[in-house]
């Protein structure tokens, strides 16, 4: 899905605590947070040491789901980088390092 190339292209690492969704205003469908996981973790894998695709996928679907409505995490498009998603991958960013 386009959504899913956005949130990959716009940073390299992001790990970090990871909140709760039952926590987040905007509670995804779990359909649509599985394939955001199943597309976001191979893809995060190639680029950082093993075992974190899985921890930086969480961390930003869970940090997009604080900030963004359902309706326009459907309509992300991979050459925009809204900032709602600069902000999730700062925030994921700087939890880690």
């Amino acid at each position: 899905m386009k959504h899913f190339a956005a949130l990959l292209g716009a940073s390299s690492l992001c790990l970090g605590a990871l909140p709760t969704i039952a926590n987040t205003p905007n509670t995804y469908p779990p359909e649509a947070v599985a394939a955001f996981m199943a597309d976001c973790e191979p893809k995060f894998a190639a680029q950082a040491p093993a075992g974190f695709g899985d921890r930086y996928c969480t961390c930003v679907i869970n940090r997009l789901q604080e900030t963004m409505p359902y309706e326009q995490f459907r309509q992300l498009d991979p050459n925009e980088e809204p900032p709602e998603l600069k902000a999730a991958t700062h925030n994921c960013i700087t939890s880690i390092f």
